[in-house]
């Protein structure tokens, strides 16, 4: 008999933060991409999340209920944006009463991150009303990093149960995928799904030398660090390798929102002489963020215990040699795809002697950093990676 075409899905996806929540990193991001790919291969996909952008803003009212890309969206007022950002602390108001009403006319359900409130809601009237759940904690499984006692709290009184009683853990690389066999989670409730990027962003290259110019910069050679300024970064390790480059006109730009360790990094600028030759950008949201992974000679991503490492991908889309450290799945996907460097977390004279070698050779560079984009659009494009999420769904049901 020949194949029957599969019935399409009724697919919610809960987060905390979706699309335009630049401050929270990448995981907004990747839900938008997962639900607007699955709408694409013809499920119906909803989206719950809050309405938060960053410390300072919200969405504007008039976006708590929309279409987008063929993706319904619901989003719920947070009880305290300060709350969420400093403490991530995410009271959806009225998302209860909303999961109590609905959660059986979902076929399954997709939550992003562990430890959050809308996560722990859903997870509690889907398994009251039956429908199986997955969960993708995308490196939040762990107690790592900061607000440890609460992180210990909200464990024992329901993220290990929420984690353990998912139908199915998406782990984003081996690497996380060895994370969750420590902390208990057994091998055959783990599928290994990398996340999605959406190569599109990428086909029309910015004009050269934009973020140069609207940050003031100079034709010198430009390293370039992207992400949420938080101690797990390890932008320090950056600083003091960028101090003892042979290049003192290489110019470091820092880009990302304060999470706790700005002024420790513009202390230690300071301490070792980089002033003058960098620069903070602060957050760098859609196509300014794009101008800046093009405009770089190489970007350096330092941070520890990355389980994927979505900037040093889009770095090599934009055809920038990227260096990372080893110690994740960061290394992981540029070990596979190329493109860059990989050095021991922590180790500042091999991260500078890493940065030579990509400055002393910049088009040989880039050439492997094209090389290594080919590679990434066909493994981690949106509609490769949504196929496989699709399978994990249907083994569910």
């Amino acid at each position: 008999m020949p194949n029957r075409p599969m019935p399409p899905l009724r697919i919610l996806h809960v987060t905390p933060y979706y699309a335009e929540a630049w401050a929270y990193g990448g995981i907004p991001r990747l839900a938008a991409s997962l639900s607007r790919g699955l709408a694409r291969r013809g499920h119906a996909v909803t989206v719950c999340t809050t309405d938060v952008r960053d410390r300072a803003s919200r969405l504007a009212p008039a976006r708590r209920a929309y279409v987008n890309d063929g993706v319904h969206v619901r989003v719920f007022r947070n009880l305290s944006n300060r709350l969420a950002y400093d403490h991530q602390l995410f009271v959806p108001l009225g998302f209860e009463a909303f999961m109590r009403r609905h959660a059986r006319s979902f076929d399954v359900a997709h939550l992003h991150a562990c430890r959050n409130l809308p996560g722990a809601i859903a997870a509690f009237h889907l398994r009251r009303a039956g429908v199986p759940y997955v969960i993708a904690p995308n490196g939040t499984a762990p107690r790592l990093e900061r607000r440890f006692l609460a992180k210990r709290a909200f464990d024992a009184i329901a993220g290990r149960r929420i984690l353990r009683r998912a139908s199915r853990v998406i782990a984003v690389s081996r690497a996380e995928e060895r994370q969750l066999g420590a902390l208990g989670i057994p091998a055959d409730a783990v599928r290994v799904v990398p996340n999605p990027i959406d190569p599109a962003e990428f086909n029309v290259r910015p004009p050269s030398g934009a973020f140069r110019r609207a940050y003031t910069l100079t034709d010198a050679p430009l390293v370039l660090f992207l992400g949420k300024l938080t101690p797990r970064k390890r932008v320090d390790v950056l600083i003091r390798a960028m101090a003892s480059i042979r290049d003192t006109t290489a110019q470091l730009a820092i880009a990302g929102n304060d999470m706790g360790s700005e002024a420790a990094a513009r202390s230690l600028v300071d301490a070792v002489g980089l002033r003058s030759r960098t620069c903070f950008t602060g957050l760098l949201e859609g196509r300014r963020r794009i101008e800046a992974l093009a405009d770089a000679d190489v970007v350096v991503y330092p941070s520890e215990h990355e389980v994927f490492g979505l900037v040093a991908l889009e770095a090599l889309l934009a055809g920038t040699p990227v260096i990372v450290s080893d110690d994740s799945g960061c290394g992981e996907l540029v070990r596979a795809n190329g493109g860059g460097l990989i050095t021991p977390v922590g180790d500042v004279e091999t991260l500078a002697r890493s940065i030579e070698t990509v400055l002393d050779r910049p088009d040989r560079w880039r050439r492997a950093a094209g090389d290594a984009a080919e590679r990434i659009r066909k493994t981690c494009g949106e509609d490769v990676v949504c196929s496989r999420l699709d399978d994990v769904y249907r083994e569910l049901l």
